[in-house]
């Protein structure tokens, strides 16, 4: 409950006299302490708490390390030079380039060996040459073939492969043929080769100008066509296979066989019972 105020007079009270005095005071209980009105005691301040320290900045972490990149895959090597196709010395290539050089088409090397493909207009020439020469003196033609390419514009390569008894040396030579050329025969400068061009124009159809008996050597006159052309069925055609004698009681027949070992082969049907002649 709220105190009552008493006031007294008094002299020293230069306004109007009047004193204000505590009823505590009356009572002898001494002034009140600090306080509202009605002595309820002030409210302490609460004591501030000690503002929390800053904790010290973390450490950052180590950085992982990096994952290892990848292993990058090695250049590719080079490929291996082959030994059968390196070029080898060969004196024979450096006389033909030496007097014929616009007549070279292409220089290929394979076993030690060197094949020059040339022109044909002065190919008699170039043959006399590598034949005469002292220090070349290719005197033996020892075989003359070709390969069938039909994917070519000229479809042959008619092949010459000399030799020099003397020296000892190798050569192949090389002559571009298209359907229906004639390339000029070597049969003037190696007489070998007059058998040799036989054998190819039988096999492939290739005549050569100025030989002196173009004709079969291998296969009938009475033969169509050409074997050893790509175009030539492998089994042969039946037209023109001839009937030399009476079919026996084991007939074999020959069939292409790509089963077979190797990839190739041909196989045998015997169509009837009884042993025949394979």
């Amino acid at each position: 409950m709220r105190p009552r105020l008493l006031v007294k007079k008094s002299a020293s009270d230069g306004r109007n006299g009047q004193t204000v005095t505590d009823e505590n005071d009356i009572k002898g209980e001494g002034p009140a302490p600090p306080g509202d009105a009605s002595g309820t005691p002030p409210a302490t301040a609460p004591e501030q708490s000690a503002a929390p320290k800053t904790p010290p900045p973390a450490t950052p972490a180590a950085p992982k390390p990096a994952a290892p990149a990848a292993p990058s895959s090695p250049p590719a090597a080079a490929p291996k030079a082959n030994p059968l196709t390196a070029p080898v010395p060969s004196a024979a290539l450096d006389r033909i380039r030496e007097k014929f050089s616009d007549q070279v088409i292409e220089v290929t090397y394979y076993a030690s060996e060197v094949t020059v493909k040339l022109k044909q207009e002065r190919a008699e020439e170039i043959w006399r040459f590598l034949r005469d020469d002292p220090g070349l003196r290719f005197d033996y033609l020892s075989n003359v073939t070709a390969v069938h390419w039909p994917e070519r514009p000229k479809p042959f390569e008619v092949v010459y492969h000399l030799f020099s008894i003397s020296t000892r040396q190798r050569l192949n030579l090389k002559l571009d043929c298209g359907e229906g050329e004639q390339p000029p025969t070597a049969s003037r400068v190696w007489p070998t080769a007059n058998w040799h061009e036989r054998e190819v124009f039988d096999l492939f159809g290739i005549r050569f100008h100025g030989h002196p008996d173009m004709t079969r050597i291998l296969m009938t006159d009475e033969w169509v066509g050409h074997p050893l052309r790509k175009d030539y069925p492998l089994e042969g055609k039946p037209e023109d296979h001839m009937q030399l004698r009476d079919v026996t009681t084991a007939e074999h027949v020959y069939t292409y066989d790509k089963s077979s070992i190797k990839g190739f082969g041909w196989k045998k049907e015997v169509e009837k019972t009884g042993e025949g002649r394979g």
